[in-house]
């Protein structure tokens, strides 16, 4: 049975205390999350459609994988076996790159965020039964457009996906700058202002 972590809820440090991960979930305690966003060198996002069988937002788009971080796991750890697990993508702790923490109290969970470039083809893709329902690599216009349009079928971002976007391929661009990405053009770099 998979354990959460209880952590702080103004800190995010884990209190030493444990729930097996539905309860936590239904009494609203406080836990740690990951979201992996993943770029290509086109400065798409990969987005995935959560499975219709999911018991919090079923068929929704998001622009992120992730999950709950389980006790005996850390940030990272938890964000490597995601990207594995509900998508088929194995990369090195090297090329995932952290970018921030955030708060976020509807949610009640501290999730640290990362970001990392593949440049994968959709069938190179292996959706986990149960959690992806499918994959798609779209533009952040295309994201922006199909929120504004149906709000209640995306979670794009975690706050403000419009500056979120800009902040990833900032990290990126700092990541292909100092080495860690080779295949990424340098053009990553520049500033697009998002249209909407």
């Amino acid at each position: 049975m998979e354990e959460l972590e209880i952590v702080h809820p103004e800190t995010g440090v884990v209190l030493g205390a444990s729930l097996p991960r539905a309860e936590a979930i239904a009494t609203g305690a406080w836990c740690r999350s990951t979201n992996v966003f993943v770029m290509n060198s086109k400065g798409e996002i990969l987005c995935h459609q959560r499975s219709l069988e999911k018991e919090r937002m079923p068929g929704v788009w998001s622009t992120h994988l992730g999950g709950h971080v389980s006790k005996g796991e850390n940030y990272e750890t938890n964000a490597l076996k995601e990207l594995e697990e509900e998508a088929g993508i194995k990369i090195h702790a090297q090329q995932l790159f952290s970018w921030r923490t955030t708060r976020i109290e509807k949610a009640r969970l501290w999730v640290r965020e990362f970001v990392t470039i593949a440049n994968l083809d959709l069938d190179d893709l292996i959706p986990q039964p149960g959690e992806v329902q499918g994959f798609a690599w779209l533009h952040v216009d295309d994201i922006l457009r199909a929120k504004a349009e149906q709000p209640d079928k995306w979670c794009a971002g975690t706050h403000d996906f419009k500056t979120e976007y800009q902040c990833l391929r900032s990290v990126v661009a700092a990541a292909r700058a100092n080495g860690a990405f080779t295949d990424i053009p340098e053009e990553i770099h520049i500033w697009h202002p998002v249209a909407m």
